[in-house]
């Protein structure tokens, strides 16, 4: 998801100089046209709900609403209405903060608490590998993405509860020093998401099963192939399982319908009052908190290193971040944005239930259509050639091949095989498929099975292999080919169901690609792996671990036999 990297997924709060609001209809026949054209050069099954929010006062209820829906909802052809649910993925951060904001503004707690509280205060819990941020980190410095610790990403699963992955952040790596930079990280959010629970005992959570159980959930598409391929170019696109379902009742990321999301829009743009009822509902000073520039947003490039002219520089506060346009959220198999633009009244939604990045491209032509700003920017073109400059890049990484003298790792092959455990992440069996051991354990002959029959494509039998299956991110397989001496290269990948009985599923590629293993003797005297090439996300302007061990230069290390 490109863009996602390079724009982030958040709540954008814009300004906007120079242009005053059209007229006119914004979503005319000229935007259908660029909508439909997106949807069919891009081989999307998918589509778009979109939706522009203006202030009228020549309107009986004050509001200029424009809505559309463009392309499937389903696999099945099912059109897009407004009773369509999408995940909203990051865009929710913005409900985190606010809900945090009603918490700090609510005077009966028995615990009071304010944007500085400290979360050790909160969630006996809590705890980071750095004490000073485990002692310090506020609830500002959460929503603000500031603590030190990258994503982690990788640690995410299902089969993890929100105060499981609480406990276990004391475990992970950071990767700066606290509040020396800023780094999106959700686990900071899942933290903060996690409040309401801790301070209001019995206080229920949105669960993506009753999404589902409604009949309107769309359906997520995605691409088959690697990180080395141009997405738009693929042809084999699958409907995907709806994210992080447990069935369970724990903080799951739900969906929204399109009103529903206008609605939220218009109390944000009216200052946090409901405009059916005038009440307030989010205090004025919750919303300008979450709207101050508290990091500096790390606004990425075209691709080779320029900014783009028409966007500043952006400041972030919490659950989404400010800048300029001329003068988000996403979730695997959905993409969406909601942008509004204070001082002007106005805004604008555009959710999709495709994994590609064209939430940014419609909402920047939309913007142009708003304001009038002649001539709209060709976006499309834009993104298209940063897909094919990152394919590139990507695959020019990965592109080395084993030499035929590569060296075996310290110890030989057969010394790595065994169980591995980082406690932040999970525990695993590392298996050899690649050559056939002479003996193993049940559980990896099951492996080598999979491995060898439904997933044979992975299998190289010229090159030595170790595999392990797990439930963390997006990967449920990984593969560890040999490269040189103690280092790997690393595949990842989960099956996701085709509903084709022919060939029943196929695999959604986890990003691993430039990422790579480094074997090694850890502290503690065992066999480790480590994860290298930026897995961990600490982002822009931040260095690689360093140190004369494997596991010193390791983002993420599994320790393993003795």
């Amino acid at each position: 998801m490109l863009l996602r990297t390079v724009f982030g997924p958040l709540f954008l709060f814009l300004t906007i100089s120079r242009a005053q609001l059209t007229n006119g209809t914004v979503l005319n026949s000229e935007i259908d046209t660029f909508i439909n054209n997106l949807l069919t050069e891009w081989n999307s099954p998918a589509g778009l709900s979109i939706a522009v929010v203006r202030r009228d006062a020549s309107s009986e209820d004050g509001w200029n609403v424009e809505t559309r829906g463009y392309g499937n909802a389903k696999a099945d052809g099912s059109k897009i209405t407004a009773d369509t649910l999408f995940a909203l993925g990051s865009d929710s951060k913005l409900f985190d903060t606010l809900a945090t904001g009603l918490l700090i503004s609510n005077k009966s707690l028995n615990t009071p608490i304010d944007w500085t509280t400290k979360i050790g205060s909160i969630i006996p819990e809590w705890e980071l590998m750095d004490p000073i941020a485990s002692n310090l980190t506020s609830i500002i410095d959460l929503m603000s993405h500031r603590t030190g610790l990258p994503r982690h990403d990788l640690s995410l699963s299902a089969n993890k509860t929100n105060l499981d992955l609480i406990k276990h952040l004391k475990y992970l790596r950071p990767s700066t020093e606290f509040r020396e930079t800023f780094q999106y990280c959700n686990l900071g959010y899942i933290v903060l998401s996690y409040l309401p629970t801790a301070l209001l005992p019995g206080n229920p959570s949105l669960a993506a099963y009753r999404a589902n159980a409604s009949g309107n959930l769309a359906d997520g598409f995605a691409r088959e192939g690697d990180s080395t391929m141009n997405p738009i170019n693929t042809t084999g696109t699958h409907a995907i399982p709806f994210w992080l379902q447990t069935g369970g009742d724990d903080g799951e990321t739900s969906a929204y319908s399109l009103p529903l999301i206008v609605t939220w829009l218009k109390v944000l743009l009216s200052n946090g009052v409901n405009p059916a009822t005038n009440e307030t509902v989010i205090p004025t000073d919750v919303l300008n908190m979450v709207t101050s520039g508290i990091s500096v947003w790390p606004f990425s490039t075209d691709g080779n290193g320029e900014t783009f002219p028409e966007l500043s520089v952006a400041t972030y506060g919490g659950g989404q971040y400010r800048a300029t346009y001329r003068g988000h959220g996403d979730i695997y198999g959905f993409n969406s944005l909601i942008t509004r633009f204070p001082n002007e009244g106005a805004g604008v939604v555009v959710l999709s239930n495709d994994n590609l990045d064209m939430v940014d491209v419609v909402r920047y032509r939309i913007f142009d259509q708003l304001f009038d700003l002649e001539p709209p920017v060709d976006w499309k073109s834009r993104v298209e050639q940063l897909y094919v400059g990152t394919a590139e890049a990507v695959s020019e990484a990965v592109s080395t091949h084993r030499s035929v003298n590569a060296t075996p790792p310290t110890g030989g092959f057969e010394k790595l095989v065994g169980n591995y455990t980082n406690l932040g992440y999970t525990s695993f069996e590392l298996c050899q498929i690649v050559p056939t051991p002479v003996s193993a354990s049940d559980g990896c002959t099951e492996l080598a099975a999979t491995m060898n029959s439904t997933w044979s494509a992975f299998v190289d039998p010229a090159v030595p292999m170790f595999a392990l299956t797990w439930d963390l991110g997006a990967s449920q397989y990984v593969k560890l080919a040999h490269f040189d001496g103690d280092v790997f290269n690393v595949t990842g990948w989960s099956g996701k169901p085709t509903g084709n009985p022919s060939s029943p599923l196929w695999a959604f590629d986890a990003g691993f690609a430039g990422t790579i293993v480094e074997f090694g003797v850890g502290a503690d005297g065992n066999v480790g792996f480590g994860f290298q090439g930026g897995i961990w996300g600490a982002g822009v302007n931040v260095p690689d671990p360093n140190g004369d061990t494997a596991e010193e230069r390791a983002e993420i290390w599994f320790t393993g036999p003795p």
